[in-house]
């Protein structure tokens, strides 16, 4: 309230002016540094949640070998246990990539790094933007997988049974859903794409299928709808009060539809008018797969490829590291406030 006092003296001249700016530029200063040092505190925070294997890898790293840093990100992405580490990966995976392709001829790293910065992608546009990209670098990096299909167009077995778990849970017959969801390839499909169930989470569509498939057959009728009312002669019946003669989980239209959808990309659908994709991907505008983009969409400097409790950009540097994080596909760097440069990074 201070504060909204005085901005309004100040703007309204109560004949303060001057005591009133030098408060204000005061409050802003102290502002900024308060900022700073905040973001200081997490930058820390982040590196000591690294393990020490990774930090003395990290040191070890050296812009002349790009493959050191994409396997090193490799080792880090197959144990994820922190937000820290899952920032480590993507950054590793990045400068893999730009590093590979600095002298104008890109190896099998750079593709590679695509591809394993799409595993780790949140969005699925996030996916096909980054598959997308690791095929024009070198087409046999991205084979056909999307809808589970094989490089012929035919469905595959994994896609098939996992359409079937998602029909079988939703029916209530959850014997048969966790038989399904044992077979190979159905829970990698629906970590890959069960963000068209619309969950927010990578995990929110497999677990929630595993919990309709075990909370299935209703266990008052087993999914009979009707239950013997005793002691009757002829035998009479009742409907079921557990599940109300309708087993399967309660879905309003839209988790329907979703479930539907994921469906019916996941068999390939019987349409390909534009409005049945207007339908399936609500008109997302497609991204142009280049090169050039992939480290300011991720946030990455490719100036800084040294590890010296953060990313700096000469190997004999200490203090310049930088404050960064490796923000989705969709989301831009967070602008550093003791700067003054777009990126958040001081200029050199």
């Amino acid at each position: 309230m201070a504060l909204r006092e005085m901005t309004n003296r100040w703007f309204a001249g109560d004949g303060r002016p001057a005591q009133s700016c030098t408060l204000w530029v005061s409050l802003m200063v102290g502002l900024v540094v308060v900022l700073g040092a905040r973001l200081d505190a997490q930058t820390q925070s982040a590196t000591e949640q690294l393990p020490t294997w990774t930090t003395q890898r990290l040191i070890l790293l050296d812009p002349s070998d790009p493959s050191a840093y994409f396997l090193l990100g490799e080792e880090v992405a197959a144990e994820i246990q922190s937000k820290a580490e899952e920032e480590l990966a993507n950054q590793l995976f990045g400068l893999a990539f730009e590093l590979d392709r600095a002298d104008g001829s890109p190896t099998w790293i750079a593709p590679s790094s695509c591809l394993a910065l799409a595993s780790l992608a949140r969005l699925e546009s996030d996916t096909r933007w980054l598959r997308a990209l690791a095929s024009r670098l070198d087409p046999r990096y991205a084979p056909p997988r999307w809808r589970g299909a094989s490089s012929d167009g035919v469905v595959s077995k994994a896609a098939f049974n996992t359409a079937e778990a998602v029909g079988e849970a939703r029916s209530g017959h959850g014997i048969q859903a966790r038989r399904l969801l044992d077979k190979p390839g159905v829970r990698d499909l629906l970590l890959r794409y069960g963000r068209l169930l619309g969950f927010s989470a990578s995990t929110g569509a497999l677990w929630q299928i595993d919990q309709w498939a075990n909370e299935w057959p209703c266990r008052e009728c087993g999914n009979e709808r009707v239950v013997f009312r005793p002691d009757t002669d002829p035998p009479s019946y009742r409907e079921c009060y557990t599940c109300r003669g309708n087993p399967g989980p309660v879905l309003n239209n839209a988790q329907l539809i979703a479930q539907l959808r994921f469906e019916s990309r996941l068999l390939h659908g019987i349409s390909r008018s534009w409005g049945a994709q207007l339908a399936i991907d609500y008109a997302a505008p497609l991204r142009e797969p280049v090169a050039d983009e992939l480290a300011s969409v991720m946030g990455i400097d490719p100036q800084r490829p040294y590890w010296r409790d953060g990313w700096v950009a000469s190997s004999d540097s200490t203090s310049d590291a930088a404050n960064g994080t490796s923000p989705t596909l969709d989301a831009q760097p967070t602008p550093d406030p003791a700067s003054d440069t777009p990126g958040g990074h001081p200029e050199e």
